[in-house]
């Protein structure tokens, strides 16, 4: 089962108006979802810049195929050579949660992460060891569906240091204010995470005290889109290609008349052709256990157009809108992109429309799902 993590973040500068010392970023790939926050010394633009350099190495190193712990190792050695030096210097978590729930968190002179379900929230804190001037955490742990992982900037832990706590909230003290609002029937994490930060911001005075970051993650089982467009490269391919698409976990899309009939033949099933219930879109076709079936180019290229519109006001009737609002609802999506050649994609009617070829138009709904936040795993025959 694929279990998605969705994240919901906070933040807030030390002064209003003024850049966030600290920074984020989320990855997802095929077999995880990693994020990452950094803390820059200090605050405002210096603070800024370190915090941003910071998660841009870490992402960088990771999406170049570094482990996690190869990229933490890494910026973690960085950040030892130039404490204390003047140069951009900030500290950093790393949570890499695997599509299956589990999870491994790394923290370089960060607060402790904490691990929050329907009823507890527990500090986590499995290894604490000093490496140099620097405190390190190592977690592991299982985050199951209905669970979470909270992840903090000093900014939340110090706050209300000297005037209501000796040494500021702490994370204990983060732990008993989320504990106090628990049990609940589901965990919201948009609810919790905006109610740590104004919390901790209410503890530090107007205009003084740090940046403000609050990270909570909660898992849940993931939409899963199977969408399979164009033949395979040889026709001897067919029958695997086909089989593995339809043994897939999920919903399952067919775009294109001769991808449909291949399907068709392959699993001896009937394909019928829907009147159609739009003038503008072509008709859908019909073939049993497989949510929808549509014509290909021309289809693909106005379900790009409508993945930046809000579902609401998609047209009726319209096979387009259906593809559109599935990949739209989806957290994963499997693209299976056949390679063989589709002789009408040259034709000059097809140009004068506009109108851009299966490779193409799959290439730019798979990088605006992307933008979107969507995980997208493209396979290709």
């Amino acid at each position: 089962m694929y279990i998605h993590s969705d994240l919901f973040a906070v933040q807030s500068s030390k002064k209003h108006g003024a850049p966030c010392g600290d920074s984020f970023e989320v990855l997802r790939d095929s077999s995880a979802t990693t994020i990452v926050l950094a803390d820059g010394l200090g605050s405002g633009i210096k603070a800024h810049i370190a915090a941003n350099m910071c998660v841009s190495r870490l992402t960088g190193l990771i999406r170049m195929g570094m482990s996690a712990r190869e990229a933490f190792l890494t910026v973690s050695a960085t950040m030892d050579a130039v404490w204390g030096t003047g140069d951009p210097f900030a500290v950093f978590t790393i949570a890499r949660i695997l599509n299956n729930g589990q999870t491994t968190v790394l923290s370089y002179e960060m607060p402790a992460p904490l691990l929050i379900n329907k009823a507890y929230c527990q500090v986590l804190r499995n290894r604490v060891y000093t490496r140099g001037k620097a405190i390190i955490h190592e977690s592991d742990c299982f985050i199951d569906r209905g669970e979470g992982l909270v992840m903090v900037s000093d900014g939340i832990t110090q706050a209300g240091i000297g005037k209501y706590f000796p040494m500021g909230w702490d994370v204990e003290g983060v732990r008993a204010f989320i504990q106090s609002r628990l049990p609940v029937e589901r965990l919201d994490g948009e609810l919790l995470s905006k109610a740590v930060h104004d919390q901790a911001r209410a503890y530090w005075p107007e205009g003084k005290g740090d940046d403000t970051s609050v990270l909570m993650v909660v898992n849940r089982r993931g939409v899963i889109v199977n969408l399979l467009s164009g033949p395979p490269e040889s026709k001897t391919d067919d029958a695997m290609w086909v089989s593995q698409f339809n043994e897939a976990e999920g919903i399952h899309l067919i775009s294109g008349g001769s991808t449909a009939k291949i399907v068709a033949r392959e699993l001896g099933l009937r394909i019928e052709v829907n009147e159609a219930g739009n003038p503008i879109t072509p008709p859908s076709y019909l073939i049993h256990g497989f949510e929808l079936v549509t014509e290909g180019m021309v289809t693909l290229n106005q379900v790009y157009h409508l993945l930046d519109e809000d579902p609401a006001d998609y047209p009726a009737d319209s096979a387009a809108s259906e593809m559109a609002a599935f990949l739209k609802m989806a957290d994963r999506i499997n693209v299976w992109l056949g390679q063989a050649p589709n002789a009408s994609e040259g034709n000059i009617e097809f140009k004068q429309q506009g109108l851009l070829s299966r490779q193409k138009i799959c290439a730019k709904i798979v990088k605006r799902l992307q933008q979107q936040g969507k995980l997208v795993v493209v396979e290709t025959k």
